[in-house]
């Protein structure tokens, strides 16, 4: 999801993988299956000011159903499945040492709270705190997340 040139990529991976062999993608789903990140964005742009987003390298660029199948049948692949994963991200955190560890790990995040006033910053972690109060039942992070699982095979005769 965040090479420059995903069809670039693809072809180079369908070209080492033998014959028959079998290539498997995992990209997240939809943003809004996903809180553990939906929550923090949402809360972010009601606050912070909006800033066109860049596709090119988002998390979500392959969430929609098919795009990442196609991209992988131009690539050269053949006999393409899409699965969903669902799953928990559990940990025994808090919600103070999530926003503490979600607001470090993310660039995009740490530039746009560092571009903002000490106010917005902390109106943000508020925000974020309250959102994903949910998500924490007896103070343990819970998250649901669902993932798309993306596969395909070389054909016997390409060697691409």
């Amino acid at each position: 999801m965040f090479f420059p040139d995903p069809l670039a990529a693809l072809r180079e991976m369908c070209r080492v993988t033998k014959p028959r062999g079998r290539l498997s993608l995992v990209v997240w789903d939809k943003s809004e299956c996903n809180p553990f990140s939906f929550e923090v964005t949402n809360v972010v742009s009601q606050v912070l000011p909006a800033e066109t987003p860049s596709t090119t390298h988002d998390a979500f660029r392959f969430a929609e159903p098919g795009k990442l199948a196609e991209v992988l049948k131009a690539a050269g692949a053949i006999d393409i499945r899409e699965r969903i994963l669902q799953f928990d991200i559990a940990a025994p955190i808090s919600p103070e040492e999530f926003w503490t560890m979600r607001s470090e790990i993310s660039a995009t995040l740490r530039e746009k709270l560092k571009a903002a006033s000490v106010e917005a910053r902390q109106r943000v972690k508020q925000g974020v705190l309250r959102a994903i109060k949910k998500y924490f039942p007896e103070d343990q992070m819970r998250f649901p997340a669902q993932m798309l699982i993306v596969t395909g095979s070389k054909s016997l005769n390409r060697e691409r």
